[in-house]
């Protein structure tokens, strides 16, 4: 049977500031998003900037870095249009732009996308990525059922009608992408790091069909 290959989204399909950030808190992309949240902050509630940054702060440290969700328990704004506010940016501002569909399709496997960002950047991303055939197989953070939750990779399975054994996690994060991962029997594979926690490590996504051939 040919397995599940779940794809992380950011650090792995791509990487920021020309690979030189190692996270997206790290990025420049995050900057200007966290700039677009304070602006949009402050004219949904009212408030000026400082205002906006301590309700940002506060929130974010309440709900454990699940902004949308606590903006929209604690103050009713919505988290779609949250969303569309403060994630419309475009690829081509932040991404090297890469074809990455010779690739990806000729892999041994069936695909999915699993990412804690939301669809107002995801979707955006692979279609800039020509990966937009895989946007039925993108499965988003606007829920409350978010990675690391383990409980996402099971839902991801489920949907494309896998068993967790048969289906394999890559991403480039231990704590989202290969630890809830592996908690339900998934392989994984690590990319641009190294740990024992992860099944395989590689260093850029040319290596993963040699991989793939591996694991068989």
């Amino acid at each position: 049977m040919k397995p599940l290959l779940i794809f992380d989204l950011d650090g792995t399909l791509y990487t920021f500031d020309n690979g030189n950030s190692r996270s997206f808190g790290t990025s420049t992309f995050y900057s200007k998003i966290k700039g677009k949240m304070f602006s949009f902050i402050s004219r949904k509630l009212g408030v000026d900037d400082m205002k906006a940054r301590e309700i940002y702060d506060d929130v974010k440290e309440e709900f454990r870095g699940e902004t949308s969700i606590g903006l929209e328990k604690k103050f009713g704004i919505d988290r779609y249009e949250y969303f569309e506010n403060t994630w419309n940016l475009d690829p081509r501002d932040f991404i090297e732009k890469r074809d990455l569909l010779p690739l990806i399709s000729s892999l041994e496997g069936e695909v999915a996308v699993l990412t804690a960002a939301p669809r107002a950047w995801a979707s955006k991303v692979l279609d800039y990525l020509n990966l937009g055939r895989y946007n039925g197989r993108l499965f988003t953070g606007e829920h409350d059922l978010r990675k690391p939750n383990p409980e996402m990779f099971r839902m991801v399975c489920e949907s494309m009608v896998y068993k967790p054994e048969n289906a394999i996690s890559i991403g480039d994060q231990l704590e989202s992408d290969i630890i809830p991962a592996k908690a339900i029997g998934m392989k994984t594979i690590l990319i641009r790091g190294r740990s024992d926690k992860a099944d395989y490590c590689i260093s850029s996504l040319d290596e993963i069909p040699s991989i793939l051939r591996r694991i068989k």
